[in-house]
């Protein structure tokens, strides 16, 4: 399954392709989000004005009360912008694109987004439409930091939890290596090691991205 172009189960609900230029590098299966006080305005709404009446025609007809999100997308196959961070209306399992991060802001962001794609993680915000009456009949978005649960845990703390979970395995991986080549020694053939592991023994160790952002 692929998560750009296929539908895909999400929390009880099933969600939209996310896009040929999204990424997507596994199917999401958990919901992150941004807890800072910043605030982002969305900009190039007009381009989906159709889009966004969509949703606010969802929130004004629906008898139960929710909460309207928004999902960040990172774009780097966007042909106009490879840092792009696109901003999807999320109403239940409704979802319409309505327009983009700054690019300022979507350069140091779609990061962090791609990080936790590949952890299997989509990353929202809430949500807040203005406009949409005579005298402006545009419809702005607003972007904030999502309401916590006691049930949440810290992002960074369980990157660091998987990164030493991965350490360890590394380490045990590296034990039963040694435990080979050992026993193949004592066979008389040479202990050579697979190319492949060769390879990643050099290769440098990933930083966190949001150590290095001051996330």
């Amino acid at each position: 399954m692929d998560a750009r172009l296929e539908s895909f189960p999400f929390q009880d609900g099933m969600f939209a392709p996310l896009g040929e230029n999204a990424y997507a590098p596994v199917v999401p299966t958990q919901a992150m989000g941004f807890t800072d006080d910043t605030e982002w305005e969305v900009v190039g709404e007009s381009r989906y004005l159709d889009e966004i009446k969509r949703i606010k025609n969802l929130m004004d007809t629906d008898v139960e009360e929710g909460t309207l999100m928004a999902l960040l997308v990172a774009e780097p196959g966007n042909p106009f912008d490879r840092h792009a961070v696109r901003v999807d209306l999320v109403w239940e399992y409704q979802r319409e694109t309505c327009g983009y991060l700054p690019r300022e802001q979507a350069y140091r962001i779609q990061p962090l987004v791609r990080q936790a794609n590949e952890d299997g993680l989509l990353v929202f915000l809430n949500a807040t439409m203005y406009g949409g009456t005579v005298e402006k009949p545009n419809i702005g978005v607003w972007l904030s930091a999502v309401t916590t649960t006691p049930n949440a845990r810290d992002y960074f703390e369980v990157r660091q939890e998987r990164e030493a979970e991965r350490e360890e395995r590394a380490m045990l991986g590296a034990q039963e290596d040694a435990l080979t080549a050992e026993y193949r020694r004592s066979l008389g053939k040479p202990a050579t090691a697979d190319p492949v592991e060769q390879v990643a023994d050099v290769e440098p160790k990933k930083k966190s991205l949001w150590k290095r952002f001051g996330f």
